[in-house]
């Protein structure tokens, strides 16, 4: 058959594959997609989102076939992405396979397409079964890999259909996920029976995912590759960064990542009472989102707290005397961490704390709010002692300040924070080792 004549023959008879969940669903489809679509209309990155998805295989970009077998990475945004880059590296020099990506989110679409050695990238069409299976039987992938959690219904019965193995790598299941509701957690089991295997980043993910697949499906603790692509940035942002580490001065660089309103109103009060103290110190601030709101905030912040900022965009390598330093520029957060002698993270106060993996890689002693249990990272930089929840002003203060007078306190949570990281190293050659088997299949 052809390529056209064996998709139409599986498009017309969907069901004989998923059962009655798959029907409710594929006919709920087309309602959550204008529901979606509508929301698209009012909210910039969805709208992108929603815009990259429907083009489905017209978006792609795929270079010349060769002999190699081929492998397809789905991730969904850049942050998944970065953690999935140190396998893509190691992948691409076996020179055993054509590798492609997919993903969900328009954050990651530049990054995806300056990446050298991809054969193919775009995003992953809407979840129709007829889409999934025309982007299957184009690229004919020996192998897909699902990193983390972003697994969509019709992908992985569009790839048993094609007889097409999927792995779920560095994969995790929150005690708390969505996933666990009685309905979703029944669909769940449904369409998770597709799988071939699940390789989780811990042995408590690995139990929880138990309650979802079936005893067939292969199930191994493997390690998530995040620890060692946080280590390798560690090591650039030391070396990117070294004149920073210079400019800043000797005294204690205590740096907020990823902040919103409700961490920064507390921030403010504990830095300006520590700068008073220390004339040394400084503090390093990136909002999660870096939009002329979130730039007002902080200089007007500043202003009532008496305290000077200099833009990172206005650096050019000399002495920084303002105690604050703004980064007003996306995507150098990850290896400032690198000037850094404590953080407090995002997000904590919001949805969920925003990665911790950072600061812990550069052996600072982390803080962030209560809302921490959507990161299996905060969990492990707690139990270590290198990481530590606020719930207010107070206690950020009693941390922070408690390091700068107690260096003993402060060196035992800093090798802890980064002992969090080495000891879970290595995912990569682990994944690799597993990996490589299903090409010569």
């Amino acid at each position: 058959m052809t390529e056209k004549t064996e998709i139409s023959h599986f498009i017309r008879r969907p069901y004989h594959i998923g059962g009655g969940w798959f029907k409710i669903y594929d006919a709920a489809l087309p309602i959550m997609s204008l529901v979606v679509h509508s929301a698209g209309l009012f909210h910039r990155r969805l709208g992108a989102a929603l815009k990259g998805r429907r083009s489905g295989m017209n978006g792609w970009r795929i270079d010349q076939m060769d002999e190699r077998p081929a492998i397809l990475l789905h991730t969904a945004s850049r942050g998944e992405f970065e953690g999935a880059l140190p396998l893509i590296e190691r992948l691409n020099a076996t020179g055993l396979c054509r590798l492609a990506v997919s993903y969900s989110s328009p954050s990651v679409a530049n990054l995806v397409a300056n990446t050298p050695g991809l054969w193919a990238s775009g995003y992953l069409p809407l979840d129709f079964f007829d889409r999934q299976l025309r982007l299957l039987a184009r690229l004919e992938p020996n192998i897909i890999l699902i990193n983390k959690h972003d697994f969509w219904p019709n992908t992985l019965r569009a790839a048993a259909v094609l007889n097409i193995p999927v792995i779920l790598i560095n994969a995790n299941f929150h005690s708390a996920s969505r996933r666990a509701k009685p309905l979703i957690k029944q669909f769940s089991r449904r369409y998770m029976r597709f799988l071939k295997a699940v390789w989780t980043v811990s042995e408590e993910d690995a139990s929880r995912a138990e309650e979802y697949i079936d005893r067939d499906v292969e199930l191994h603790f493997v390690g998530d590759t995040r620890y060692d692509q946080t280590l390798s940035r560690a090591r650039q942002g030391a070396e990117r960064f070294a004149g920073l580490k210079t400019a800043l001065g000797g005294g204690p660089v205590l740096i907020a990542g990823s902040t919103w309103p409700p961490e920064e109103r507390m921030l403010w009060t504990v830095f300006a009472d520590i700068q008073r103290a220390d004339a040394t110190a400084k503090l390093i601030i990136a909002p999660h989102e870096l939009t002329p709101e979130s730039q007002r905030r902080v200089f007007a912040s500043a202003v009532e707290h008496r305290l000077t900022v200099k833009a990172f965009s206005a650096w050019r390598g000399e002495i920084i005397d303002e105690p604050v330093l703004f980064v007003d520029k996306m995507g150098v957060l990850a290896q400032i961490y690198a000037v850094g002698y404590a953080a407090l993270v995002g997000g904590g106060f919001g949805k969920g704390v925003h990665s911790v993996l950072e600061p812990a890689a550069n052996s600072l002693p982390t803080t962030f709010g209560p809302r921490c249990h959507n990161s299996h990272e905060a969990g492990l930089l707690i139990k270590a002692g290198g990481g530590f929840i606020i719930h207010n002003q107070a206690d950020l203060y009693k941390l922070w300040n408690g390091w700068l007078v107690d260096n003993s306190s402060y060196k035992t949570a800093s090798t802890q924070a980064l002992g969090v990281v080495i000891a879970r190293a290595g995912a990569t050659a682990r994944l690799l080792e597993r990996i490589i088997p299903y090409l010569t299949k």
